[in-house]
């Protein structure tokens, strides 16, 4: 017997958003769909995609001004226009996979136009639904075709309540990460995994799926000089820099520990006293699951830099812009248990639990009611 199908389109630009679509076919899997994850861009335009997707890290990495042109640049161009415009991109290789898999839903964690337009102007009448996947929004993720917004908070409702998007449109259901997040740990098994001392405060340094934060050595060349941190390096999947720090790890075998792409990364995240990272939506969000004190580190203007703005404002992260500025704060955070308690207080404010769980079963039951009214 075949399962109902869903169809949930990604794209990879920032590990972000594939990590969400990923998390959501999960889910939908466990409840008895069959979901179709596809990178739209890169399925419709494969040598294109790699171009935009190597020139968005070379930006984010060594044009931050560039990329801040591109982003508020963009922000006041008419939305409407933005989404006219892009309407059209993978609709082609969209409507293939409707006419193949024919999903009960379309859920987007990309602002893919193609999606609502389709689905809704060529007959298809496929409830669409997206998740955006940063504490901010941008213009062009907005749609009136759109049948419903997940957001990650009442920050992001608001900017969409002001550009004229129905209340009932619009949940409120956090970002959607792995549940292995949210599980009950017991972290003296990691502690001993990872050969770490619990009487020592274990310091994380996360330089994101591609490996982007920049001045990773100089930062642990620093920090692995205090006797009383366990520094842990995590590279993804720059391989550059992992063979950088390789010295470092070789050097002081006792007190820094090297990693390149971890796959279980929140074992080595839940014994954590300080992250220090970019503030990209899921990692924060990774964060507020396991309630680590976090150091935004030199955020780059966009939705960056406004990701770092509403866990700064909320008491949830400290930003850095230099190295030194970064060691002072870690040094304020592992001597300063009311500000550690504080900031991780806030940070379970500010988490939603169990957010694919709501949107896939927010979806289902659209599907269920449909069926009501038909009968």
């Amino acid at each position: 017997m075949r399962h109902p199908s869903a169809l949930i389109l990604t794209a990879h630009y920032g590990n972000g958003h594939l990590q969400a679509a990923n998390v959501i076919a999960r889910k939908l899997k466990q409840k008895g769909f069959d979901p179709i994850v596809s990178d739209l861009f890169g399925e419709s335009y494969p040598a294109f995609s790699t171009f935009t997707q190597s020139l968005l890290v070379k930006s984010v990495s060594y044009r931050p001004s560039f990329y801040k042109w591109f982003y508020y640049g963009t922000k006041k161009v008419n939305s409407k226009g933005l989404s006219q415009f892009s309407r059209y991109l993978g609709r082609k290789r969209l409507q293939e996979l409707i006419n193949e898999h024919r999903p009960y839903f379309i859920i987007t964690t990309f602002p893919l136009h193609a999606a609502p337009f389709l689905s809704k102007r060529a007959g298809f009448l496929i409830p669409t639904y997206t998740i955006i996947t940063d504490y901010c929004i941008h213009p062009y993720w907005i749609n009136p075709l759109i049948d419903h917004y997940f957001v990650a908070s009442e920050s992001v409702k608001s900017t969409l309540l002001n550009q004229n998007i129905q209340e009932k449109c619009i949940t409120v259901s956090g970002i959607p990460i792995r549940p292995e997040f949210e599980m009950f740990f017991d972290k003296r098994v990691f502690y001993q995994k990872y050969h770490l001392n619990q009487n020592k405060k274990v310091i994380t340094v996360l330089a994101g799926a591609l490996g982007v934060l920049k001045n990773v050595k100089e930062l642990c060349q620093l920090l692995v000089c205090n006797p009383s941190y366990h520094i842990v390096a995590i590279c993804g999947k720059n391989k550059s820099l992992y063979e950088k720090l390789l010295p470092l790890a070789l050097r002081f075998p006792k007190s820094f520990r090297l990693f390149g792409y971890e796959e279980k990364v929140h074992e080595l995240m839940a014994i954590s006293d300080c992250l220090i990272t970019k503030p990209g939506g899921i990692t924060l969000t990774e964060a507020t699951a396991l309630q680590i004190p976090l150091i935004l580190y030199n955020p780059v203007p966009g939705q960056e830099g406004e990701n770092a703005r509403h866990f700064e404002e909320n008491g949830a992260a400290l930003v850095s812009h230099t190295i030194l500025e970064t060691v002072k704060q870690v040094h304020e955070l592992s001597s300063n248990e009311e500000l550690a308690r504080g900031m991780k207080k806030a940070l379970h404010i500010i988490h939603k639990s169990q957010s694919s769980t709501l949107i896939t079963d927010f979806a289902i039951n659209q599907i269920e009611q449909q069926d009501l009214i038909l009968r």
